[in-house]
């Protein structure tokens, strides 16, 4: 697979608070056309039939009015999206990938498309740390696609795992037939390594390393509020590599739990 997935994203992510308050205003308006109609019916005969079908329906639109407003404007802004993962960038760490064989010859027997919790409100209190996992909305120089299709380029909504943080030195460096990260002058052992809380998905290949422009051959100074972040399946990743790091304000939040699906439930680390 080509490194430029295009990262964790959600349909209902995507709805600006313009469009929220404009479906609250028509569910408003519905509701109270509904407890006008309610209203001119006539006084019901028997106990079965308190309340009309109408104010039924009102009492819908007020909970929709109400939940809306508290999800799209409340807790998704400040403290919680729900975000899925398209690609394999992040495997195993994360699955997304379609059932049948890949690039890299990998054979899935299903199609896995892991949900994930994103917490936003835990980075306006503090910083993101060495091994976090962000989301984040990448600069347009991270949208390989469309540039390879001629099109203009997007600022798409990533996710990565945190390998530098200001004041950090990293470098891509080869020892034998790998490449390591190497923060700080010393070597991250990162492939099955039982003493890490998380693994890569492979040695790194050293193929891709002409292709790299941040943190080889030379190492990369972080300075304020620059992150350096990868993929935990570093040879399928189109991350700071290629196009650099990571402004701190692009960073949305950082990703908790997988919540779907069932089989796959599980904090995130």
């Amino acid at each position: 697979m080509n490194p430029s997935e295009t990262g964790a994203t959600d349909v209902l992510a995507n709805l600006s608070p313009g469009a929220i308050l404009l479906i609250a205003l028509g569910l408003t308006l519905l509701r109270l056309i509904l407890l006008k109609i309610s209203k001119s019916s006539p006084a019901p005969k028997t106990k079965q039939s308190d309340g009309s079908f109408a104010l039924y329906l009102a009492e819908i639109c007020e909970s929709l009015i109400i939940a809306g407003v508290l999800v799209f404007l409340v807790i998704r802004p400040y403290l919680l999206q729900a975000f899925y993962i398209p690609s394999e960038s992040m495997e195993p760490t994360l699955m997304g990938h379609l059932q049948g064989p890949n690039q890299d010859g990998h054979d899935y027997k299903h199609t896995i498309h892991d949900h994930i919790f994103v917490n936003k409100l835990i980075y306006r209190y503090s910083n993101p740390k060495h091994g976090d996992i962000i989301v984040f909305r990448a600069p347009a120089s991270a949208d390989s696609d469309d540039k390879m299709k001629g099109l203009p380029e997007v600022q798409n909504i990533l996710i990565k795992r945190v390998m530098g943080v200001p004041g950090d030195t990293i470098q891509i460096r080869q020892i034998g037939d790998y490449d390591y990260v190497v923060r700080n002058g010393k070597v991250l052992h990162e492939y099955k390594n039982p003493k890490r809380q998380y693994t890569i998905d492979a040695p790194m290949e050293s193929d891709l390393n002409t292709s790299f422009i941040y943190g080889y051959p030379q190492p990369l100074k972080l300075g304020k509020g620059q992150y350096f972040v990868m993929g935990d399946n570093r040879n399928d990743s189109n991350d700071s590599r290629f196009w650099g790091t990571v402004k701190r304000w692009r960073i949305m939040g950082k990703a908790e739990v997988i919540f779907w699906p069932v089989n796959r439930i599980r904090i995130l680390h």
